[in-house]
């Protein structure tokens, strides 16, 4: 039994280490899209919904390419992460 409750504590801890790096990296490539961009004229700044949108468009299309029989699972995937997201985020403003 206490090895299955260190196996869940180590994939819990590899998860958690997992988490940060893909969050880190997204912010990350989040800062080198702003800074390498074209701004919109009218608005003096990048267009940010159209950034977003070309982002998440473009990662989903990057992991669809390397899904190989596995697209309609990763769509779901995609789509839980969006409500996940939208929870935590909606949880954080006690919501």
């Amino acid at each position: 039994m206490e090895k299955n409750m260190n196996m869940s504590v180590k994939k819990e801890s590899e998860m958690d280490f997992n988490n940060d790096l893909a969050f880190d990296l997204t912010v990350s490539m989040m800062r080198n899209y702003a800074k390498d961009c074209l701004v919109d004229k009218d608005m003096e700044m990048m267009d940010p919904m159209a950034g977003s949108y070309l982002l998440v468009h473009n990662l989903v299309v990057g992991l669809l390419v390397k899904a190989d029989g596995f697209e309609s699972e990763l769509i779901n995937i995609c789509h839980s992460a969006i409500e996940d997201a939208e929870f935590r985020l909606n949880k954080s403003k006690g919501e």
